[in-house]
């Protein structure tokens, strides 16, 4: 009675995952409700033993209990007010959810579900960045019309297009795996819909090099030879045509350069803003690079140390850089730890099964590239994001290959 009990919850815990998938891009409180829902169902399932077994062996797992102990820590040497503290505590939490729901994905139809849930959700968001060019959708964050404007549909442009980003790198994926002819048409047709979201419908440079360099890892891990590298420069022509040929890009970039030039005069830009988070979250790094300030001690601390007039309030929250963010707040192990985990599915992809490895390198260098101008592990959506991917994809490369060892001869074959 009592493992029939812990079946159903564990069905039910893995159908909420599912949810979470489908809901989080596009309905954020809901999602933060089903995340909830879906921890207390795995807790509640039991089966501890079998299935931590399945896990421990999985890196991601001790990377990120092992940055959030470094959290923990830094909260005994913070000079940091109570609030802040906890509110680096909540914000780190997510670490916590990678060995529980890690271990409801050890099936394939688990992990196939959940992906599909996110493609969809990034399905409708596509194509409401496409209706939203020629109509006005209630549920669209901007009410811009006409083409070259900004169509975020879903919480900020910088959320949307890393999200987006991966649904371009996953739908090439699932196009090149299909052995239909129609659905691999169908999933690149998707992919370069998504790819004109990004270039297009977004005034966010942060999509633009997210794109380029997910999508160029991408190609160059999943094709050989001569392949490899003409698709690489086809893909190269393209990218530069679909980003000069936009009149948002090149304003964009030519704004950019212009705010990164005049960094030094301390206006408060985008460019700019970055440029000085940079440089002075550095100078306080220098000053305590083993231990760090302490958690949640970047909020006040910075505010001591940046004086100019508004420079508090529009620099405190972050420092649009995670690795910095750890350093200066957790020390030297903290910024390790931190970099072994934006690497894991680089780690995970030595021992996945071949076919897996593209997506495994793109995701990488979609978490790694842009916790260099952002902070992805402290933003509300985009630390969803990046922590169920992790989840979904290290599952992946964990479970794949010993699926394809237990498989009975000849089966391959006949699937």
């Amino acid at each position: 009675m009592r493992e029939d009990l812990q079946s159903k919850l564990q069905l039910a815990a893995n159908w909420t995952l599912v949810s979470v998938f489908l809901f989080f891009p596009v309905v954020f409180a809901l999602g933060n409700v089903l995340i909830a829902l879906a921890l207390v169902l795995s807790l509640l399932a039991g089966n501890y033993r079998a299935r931590w077994d399945a896990i421990k062996g999985v890196p991601v797992v001790w990377w990120a209990l092992g940055l959030y102990a470094m959290v923990l820590l830094g909260v005994t040497y913070s000079p940091a007010p109570s609030a802040d503290v906890q509110l680096h505590l909540s914000k780190y939490s997510k670490l916590l959810w990678i060995p529980v729901l890690l271990s409801l994905l050890p099936e394939a139809q688990w992990r196939r579900r959940c992906l599909w849930a996110f493609m969809a959700a990034m399905g409708f968001i596509m194509l409401s960045a496409f209706a939203n060019v020629f109509w006005q959708l209630p549920w669209s964050r901007t009410q811009e019309i006409g083409w070259g404007k900004d169509h975020t549909v879903i919480g900020d442009y910088i959320t949307q297009n890393i999200m987006m980003t991966f649904f371009v790198v996953a739908a090439m994926d699932l196009g090149r795996r299909t052995q239909s002819l129609w659905q691999r048409y169908a999933w690149w047709i998707a992919a370069l819909m998504g790819a004109v979201v990004v270039t297009q419908l977004s005034q966010g440079r942060t999509g633009y090099v997210l794109l380029i360099l997910s999508v160029g890892t991408y190609i160059f891990w999943s094709l050989q030879g001569r392949r490899r590298w003409l698709t690489l420069l086809s893909l190269s022509a393209v990218l530069v045509v679909a980003l000069a040929s936009s009149q948002t890009v090149r304003q964009r970039i030519d704004l950019a350069i212009t705010e990164a030039a005049a960094s030094d005069t301390m206006e408060i830009t985008s460019i700019g803003g970055r440029v000085n988070f940079w440089k002075h979250t550095w100078t306080l790094v220098t000053e305590k690079p083993l231990q760090g300030w302490g958690t949640g001690s970047y909020h006040s601390v910075w505010c001591e140390y940046v004086t100019q007039p508004g420079w508090c309030q529009f620099g405190s929250w972050h420092p649009h850089n995670q690795y910095l963010f750890f350093w200066m707040e957790n020390g030297l192990l903290g910024l390790v730890l931190f970099v072994l985990l934006a690497t894991a599915t680089i780690w995970a992809a030595r021992k996945a099964p071949v076919k897996d490895r593209a997506i495994l390198w793109a995701f990488a260098a979609i978490l790694a590239g842009n916790s260099l101008i952002n902070s992805p592990l402290f933003s509300g959506r985009e630390s969803h994001f990046f922590v169920l991917m992790l989840i979904l994809l290290c599952a992946q490369a964990k479970f794949g290959p010993q699926e394809k060892a237990e498989q009975p001869e000849g089966a391959a074959a006949g699937s």
